[in-house]
């Protein structure tokens, strides 16, 4: 290098931080989360719930039902609310190399603090509510330190905000796989025949095309795209675990979701035969 060279060095790798502020931060993002389930939760206590499989009305209903019941009406908009931010904040961020890997916004930092907060949140609840079923109780909470330990890492090192967002942009089709479960939870046969159900069907097909079988590979291009044209800002400024973890993450998912993507195709195209078959049951709006 010239010793008059007008380029300064590269900065040294950030460090891990959990500052002042991503404390106060995350605490605030909890205490939403908290809010909002403990209100959704409330509102449950007053609502018919049914056997999602028999269709049935529980004639006996447990607190483990009731948990069930909260978290089917806060998941819709709260997914509709982390797909919002993603989405908004993917498009801030993807103008350059330099955005993608070290850029950050309001909306990537309070998509990163809620869903973190909303794992954190679940893992407790979903200890106790799967107390009785111990293996499903380990898979659920590794899924949720797993994927808090995914987008948290963004936080604590400031890198990576635009796939942290890119990757939660997937879960712009959660909300309708909800809809599908909430139906029937809480209108049993008659959710099922209704219109929500239906057009819940058709929508997480279309939506889970785009945000999860095209996003998740565009994801994995971009990101080794950046990093063979530009090593010096991506991976040099990275540490092994991000490099490692980040795109393993996302192949997994990849994987997952092509998996699950078999049995949403079948269950749209029975809706649709229904529909077709029966379709002044499906178009009666319950």
């Amino acid at each position: 290098m010239p010793f008059f060279s007008s380029a300064p060095p590269p900065p040294p790798p950030p460090s891990w931080e959990i500052d002042a502020a991503l404390q106060h931060d995350f605490a605030k993002a909890c205490a939403i989360v908290i809010a909002v389930s403990l209100t959704t939760h409330m509102i449950a206590r007053f609502l018919p719930l049914h056997d999602v499989k028999t269709l049935q009305q529980r004639k006996t209903i447990t607190l483990e039902h009731r948990v069930e019941a909260g978290e089917r009406l806060l998941l819709t908009p709260f997914w509709t609310v982390i797909a919002y931010l993603a989405i908004n904040a993917t498009l801030e961020l993807k103008g350059s190399r330099d955005l993608r890997w070290h850029g950050a916004t309001f909306y990537s930092r309070w998509c990163s603090l809620l869903y973190c907060a909303k794992m954190a949140v679940d893992v407790p609840l979903s200890a106790y509510e799967l107390r009785e079923k111990r293996s499903a109780q380990l898979m659920m909470v590794a899924h949720h330190l797993l994927s808090f330990v995914a987008i948290g890492c963004g936080l604590a090192t400031k890198r990576c905000a635009f796939f942290a967002c890119m990757a939660l942009c997937a879960e712009a089709s959660t909300p309708f796989l909800n809809n599908i479960t909430a139906a029937k939870l809480f209108g049993g046969q008659r959710g099922a025949d209704s219109l929500l159900h239906f057009l819940s069907g058709i929508m997480l097909w279309i939506a889970y095309v785009p945000f999860r079988m095209v996003n998740f590979p565009i994801w994995l291009w971009v990101w080794s795209s950046d990093i063979q044209s530009d090593p010096l800002n991506t991976s040099q400024r990275c540490t092994w675990f991000e490099l490692a973890f980040h795109p393993g993450v996302i192949l997994l998912l990849l994987y997952l979701s092509s998996v699950w993507f078999v049995a949403i195709t079948k269950g749209c195209v029975k809706g649709i035969r229904k529909a077709f078959q029966a379709p002044s049951r499906v178009a009666k709006d319950d």
